[in-house]
């Protein structure tokens, strides 16, 4: 009985030692990066715009997620003298295409396909920023997501060198946002191990911006 007690407690000193340092490193990479999160008018000295990608549908249609933003991005680009607008993510494979879909969504709204520019391996967040940096060498720019996505993909793009503001899409209320929350959490964790190691990104020598 006494053996199966100290197993109890050595078990709940392991969960609670790997909650304790995952939720530390999730508040410390917020925390780090809350001043980068601004209002359009607040950012100053910045070339680029990046819009990170979404889910589309099947049918070609985005998600609601992806919609908003597109359509900050849309926003910024209007109110802002910023002539680049870079779209990033998963279209490695012909059956699934995110950057194409962004793109067109863009033109229709009035931003000249000249200052779109193109990252079909933007698999990842990580991807997406390591690339940009590494590959484009892109310095000084604006991210766009949702809040909540924010915090991380600034994390990331500091730690890998690029000077970087967040503006956040509109919305946060969508369906299934409580599991995505929790899944973020993980996700913050890990991209903080990947920026310490400065991991390459698997596609890093090819590029596909257009």
């Amino acid at each position: 009985m006494k053996t199966y007690k100290k197993i109890l407690i050595i078990l709940g000193i392991i969960l609670l030692t790997t909650f304790v340092y995952v939720m530390g490193i999730n508040y410390y990479v917020k925390y780090t990066v809350m001043d980068k999160i601004k209002n359009t008018d607040e950012v100053k000295d910045v070339d680029t715009i990046i819009v990170l990608g979404a889910k589309v549908y099947d049918d070609g249609r985005l998600s609601l997620m992806l919609k908003d933003r597109l359509d900050k991005t849309i926003e910024v680009y209007n109110e802002l003298d910023i002539k680049t607008v870079v779209v990033s993510g998963d279209s490695e494979h012909k059956d699934y295409d995110e950057t194409t879909k962004m793109k067109e969504y863009l033109i229709n709204n009035g931003i000249p396909e000249e200052d779109i520019l193109v990252d079909i391996y933007g698999l990842s967040t990580y991807d997406s920023i390591y690339r940009l940096k590494n590959v484009y060498d892109i310095n000084k720019s604006i991210i766009i997501t949702q809040k909540y996505h924010l915090y991380r993909s600034l994390y990331i793009a500091n730690s890998l060198g690029i000077y970087a503001y967040g503006i956040p899409s509109s919305g946060e209320n969508y369906f299934g946002q409580t599991a995505r929350e929790i899944r973020e959490i993980i996700a913050r964790n890990k991209d903080f191990l990947l920026t310490l190691s400065n991991k390459k990104s698997q596609y890093i020598e090819m590029e596909n911006l257009d």
